[in-house]
């Protein structure tokens, strides 16, 4: 859901959905997430609620408060829908809901819905063809034509680009919601510079489609997962399918000044935790994103998305999440020289979150789970600079050294670093500190186990959150 607000709408959505599910697995990423049980929670809901279709009517006006707005007060226009081979377009020809009718070829279908068309089949085009993602889950003959996704057309406003949302109706004979589902999309229906300040009518219909026709697809794959896991994936995808417009970036901004915010965590944080889906697409190629989805459902405990990135990434390169988090946290440091991102040149520089001073007695960091702080190390001269770390035992944890020669765009980076599955004493170190620009450690908490999932926080338990690393820096003369 491409969203203004600070809170992500389709998660508060489905913090009041009353719907229980219990979502399946079958098999585990190892030596993760063993303090979890092997199935989901039976408080675990959609990253997304489902909700009622703008065509739907309510009972009774007190029924299920539309929190988006989006219910038709009129009846479609004649030749709503319109359809393509792979989406079908509805609209109102009257009211707040309508569109521009316009309509150049006079074929009774305005323009901007053959537009919509147009960006939907280009959406579905590099998703699902280039990029080899799976077709939707089917909604039969609901909305438009059989089979295929439905966008509808509302006067959304100034807070929300547009949604995706899975179709109620989809409890099981158990009374379960299935993990696999199938939904629609609502998109505003003009994208007018009044609503949408700063930025362009058409580029804000291009991205809004690329993501939120993601979540559509992702439904398909597994409705159950983590709300930054769907998010973070939507917002990387949003540039695959429109790389010049590079939209995500104002999401990057913010991202940066989030350092004490875990990766896993449902908040702002998560629209920029595309940089996370960029760096391991960079290493792996883009398909390792797609593999993490089509392992979802197979994947133990059931929702729990650090798991599901697990297992592709063993099954990618031998590595696993933590040890591969750690790598990341050290490339962020001088990310703006191009080293592990395709355009991070563009990226904000990563903070620091203060120093590390030489030849003094360590000092505690307390760092969450899957977070980490880039500290500027202060050293001209000498034959090496050594960091030492003590993290936590039994907490997965890294330390990096990351010196950058020249200009921050068109620099060198030399980095080391020292991981541990388990904590302990870890130490890097870079020779020749003098012919350094900038010199970076960075301290890593790329833990993320979790003690089952809380009903009450919609959130899982994680173990490593405030833990204290101990870190002090020397001198080699």
């Amino acid at each position: 859901m491409r969203d203004r607000r600070r809170q992500l709408v389709g998660f508060s959505v489905a913090a009041l959905l009353a719907l229980a599910a219990a979502p399946g697995a079958s098999s585990a990423a190892p030596g993760l997430a063993d303090a979890v049980p092997s199935l989901a929670s039976p408080s675990q809901k959609p990253f997304i609620a489902p909700q009622p279709r703008p065509t739907e009517a309510r009972r009774r006006p007190t029924d299920d408060l539309d929190p988006n707005r989006n219910a038709y007060s009129v009846p479609e226009a004649p030749r709503s829908p319109a359809c393509s081979k792979f989406f079908c377009v509805h609209w109102v020809a009257e009211g707040l809901d309508a569109p521009s009718l316009a309509d150049a070829d006079k074929d009774g279908v305005p323009d901007y819905v053959e537009k919509v068309l147009e960006v939907a089949e280009h959406a579905h085009e590099i998703e699902n063809e280039k990029l080899g993602w799976r077709e939707p889950q089917s909604d039969g003959r609901q909305g438009g034509g059989v089979g295929k996704t439905d966008v509808y057309l509302s006067q959304i406003g100034g807070d929300l680009f547009g949604y995706a949302a899975p179709d109620r109706g989809q409890v099981t004979k158990e009374h379960r919601l299935p993990r696999r589902l199938h939904g629609y999309l609502v998109l505003d229906n003009d994208y007018s510079a009044f609503e949408f300040p700063g930025t362009k009518p058409i580029q804000d219909l291009q991205v809004t489609i690329a993501h939120e026709y993601n979540h559509i697809l992702q439904f398909g794959y597994d409705a159950f997962q983590d709300p930054w896991f769907a998010e973070a994936t939507a917002v990387w995808m949003e540039d695959q399918v429109y790389n010049g417009i590079d939209d995500y970036l104002r999401y990057v901004g913010r991202w940066v000044h989030r350092f004490d915010t875990p990766l896993t965590t449902s908040s702002i944080k998560e629209y920029g935790s595309a940089v996370w889906n960029q760096w391991l697409a960079r290493r792996y190629g883009p398909q390792i994103i797609r593999k993490a989805w089509a392992r979802a459902l197979r994947t133990r405990p059931g929702g729990f998305s650090v798991a599901v990135y697990e297992a592709a990434i063993r099954a990618a390169g031998g590595s696993d999440f933590s040890r591969d988090f750690a790598r990341f946290a050290a490339a962020v440091a001088e990310w703006r020289t191009g080293a592990g991102f395709r355009e991070s040149s563009l990226f904000p520089d990563m903070p620091r979150q203060g120093q590390v001073k030489l030849g003094v007695a360590a000092e505690t960091h307390l760092l969450n789970h899957t977070t980490f702080e880039p500290l500027q190390v202060l050293a001209a001269d000498g034959r090496a600079v050594v960091v030492h770390v003590i993290a936590p035992r039994g907490t997965a944890a890294a330390v990096a050294l990351v010196g950058r020669i020249g200009t921050e765009r068109a620099g060198k980076v030399i980095s080391n670093v020292d991981y541990s599955r388990g904590g302990g004493e870890l130490r890097v170190q870079l020779a020749e500190p003098a012919r350094f620009s900038r010199i970076t450690a960075v301290v890593v908490n790329a833990d993320a186990r979790a003690a089952g999932f809380s009903a009450r926080r919609l959130d899982w338990r994680y173990l490593t959150d405030q833990v204290p690393f101990e870190v002090r820096a020397n001198l080699l003369r």
